[in-house]
Protein backbone atom coordinates (compact mmCIF):
# COMPACT_ATOMS: atom_id res chain seq x y z
CA UNK A 1 0.00 0.00 0.00
CA UNK A 2 1.73 3.25 -1.32
CA UNK A 3 1.92 6.54 1.03
CA UNK A 4 0.70 9.83 -0.06
CA UNK A 5 0.75 13.36 1.12
CA UNK A 6 -2.17 15.40 -0.13
CA UNK A 7 -1.48 18.99 0.61
CA UNK A 8 -4.51 21.31 0.16
CA UNK A 9 -3.70 25.49 -0.26
CA UNK A 10 -6.32 28.00 0.75
CA UNK A 11 -7.13 31.17 1.81
CA UNK A 12 -10.97 32.32 3.69
CA UNK A 13 -13.07 34.63 2.22
CA UNK A 14 -11.95 38.08 3.62
CA UNK A 15 -13.50 38.79 7.54
CA UNK A 16 -14.51 34.73 7.74
CA UNK A 17 -11.29 33.75 9.02
CA UNK A 18 -12.56 32.39 12.74
CA UNK A 19 -15.67 30.97 10.76
CA UNK A 20 -13.29 28.94 7.88
CA UNK A 21 -11.05 27.78 10.91
CA UNK A 22 -14.15 25.99 13.15
CA UNK A 23 -15.09 24.50 9.77
CA UNK A 24 -12.56 23.66 8.86
CA UNK A 25 -11.11 21.68 11.87
CA UNK A 26 -14.75 20.71 13.26
CA UNK A 27 -16.85 19.46 9.83
CA UNK A 28 -14.11 19.54 7.04
CA UNK A 29 -11.28 17.30 8.47
CA UNK A 30 -13.19 14.83 9.90
CA UNK A 31 -15.47 14.47 6.70
CA UNK A 32 -12.34 13.89 4.74
CA UNK A 33 -10.61 12.04 7.05
CA UNK A 34 -13.97 9.11 7.12
CA UNK A 35 -13.09 8.63 3.74
CA UNK A 36 -11.21 5.20 3.10
CA UNK A 37 -7.53 5.38 3.55
CA UNK A 38 -6.85 8.62 4.55
CA UNK A 39 -6.06 8.31 7.62
CA UNK A 40 -4.21 11.40 9.46
CA UNK A 41 -4.66 15.45 8.80
CA UNK A 42 -2.54 18.59 10.05
CA UNK A 43 -3.31 22.22 9.45
CA UNK A 44 -0.74 25.07 8.81
CA UNK A 45 -0.82 28.62 8.80
CA UNK A 46 1.26 30.70 6.56
CA UNK A 47 4.28 31.79 9.17
CA UNK A 48 5.30 35.47 9.50
CA UNK A 49 9.04 34.86 8.31
CA UNK A 50 9.09 33.93 4.59
CA UNK A 51 12.07 34.31 1.99
CA UNK A 52 12.04 38.06 1.01
CA UNK A 53 11.64 37.05 -2.61
CA UNK A 54 8.35 35.53 -2.45
CA UNK A 55 5.07 36.11 -1.66
CA UNK A 56 3.11 32.77 -1.20
CA UNK A 57 -0.46 33.10 -2.64
CA UNK A 58 -2.33 31.19 -0.06
CA UNK A 59 -2.05 31.38 4.02
CA UNK A 60 -3.76 28.24 4.84
CA UNK A 61 -1.84 24.60 3.99
CA UNK A 62 -3.92 21.22 4.95
CA UNK A 63 -1.88 18.16 4.94
CA UNK A 64 -3.41 14.85 4.73
CA UNK A 65 -1.38 11.63 4.85
CA UNK A 66 -3.23 8.69 2.73
CA UNK A 67 -2.37 5.17 2.30
CA UNK A 68 -4.16 3.61 -0.45
CA UNK A 69 -3.02 1.99 -4.10
CA UNK A 70 -1.69 4.60 -6.72
CA UNK A 71 -4.97 6.28 -8.57
CA UNK A 72 -6.90 5.89 -6.22
CA UNK A 73 -6.75 8.75 -3.21
CA UNK A 74 -9.39 10.67 -4.97
CA UNK A 75 -11.45 7.42 -5.61
CA UNK A 76 -11.50 7.21 -1.98
CA UNK A 77 -13.05 10.74 -1.25
CA UNK A 78 -15.31 9.84 -4.42
CA UNK A 79 -16.97 6.83 -2.05
CA UNK A 80 -18.08 9.56 0.21
CA UNK A 81 -20.10 12.32 -1.22
CA UNK A 82 -21.14 13.49 1.47
CA UNK A 83 -17.66 15.32 1.72
CA UNK A 84 -17.98 18.97 -0.17
CA UNK A 85 -14.60 18.40 -1.39
CA UNK A 86 -16.33 16.14 -4.29
CA UNK A 87 -20.04 16.08 -3.51
CA UNK A 88 -21.76 19.13 -1.70
CA UNK A 89 -20.29 22.50 -2.00
CA UNK A 90 -18.77 23.75 1.09
CA UNK A 91 -20.17 26.95 2.95
CA UNK A 92 -18.65 29.86 0.92
CA UNK A 93 -15.61 30.63 3.35
CA UNK A 94 -12.49 30.05 1.11
CA UNK A 95 -12.00 31.74 -1.55
CA UNK A 96 -12.64 29.74 -5.01
CA UNK A 97 -8.92 29.93 -5.79
CA UNK A 98 -7.21 27.01 -4.41
CA UNK A 99 -4.85 24.57 -5.05
CA UNK A 100 -4.37 20.64 -4.34
CA UNK A 101 -1.70 18.93 -4.51
CA UNK A 102 -0.96 15.16 -4.22
CA UNK A 103 2.80 13.61 -3.88
CA UNK A 104 3.75 9.94 -3.26
CA UNK A 105 6.37 9.06 -0.26
CA UNK A 106 9.82 7.85 -1.85
CA UNK A 107 12.29 7.99 0.78
CA UNK A 108 12.50 7.32 4.52
CA UNK A 109 11.82 10.03 6.90
CA UNK A 110 15.19 11.55 8.10
CA UNK A 111 15.48 13.19 11.47
CA UNK A 112 18.59 15.42 13.03
CA UNK A 113 19.74 12.91 15.61
CA UNK A 114 22.13 15.55 17.34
Amino acid sequence: MAKHMFVALTNPVPGKEAEFNRFYDQVHVPDVLGAPGWVAAQRYRLASEQRPDQSPPYRYAAVYEVECEDGKILEALRQRPDIGLIGRPNPPLWEARHEVWIYTKIGPRQVNND
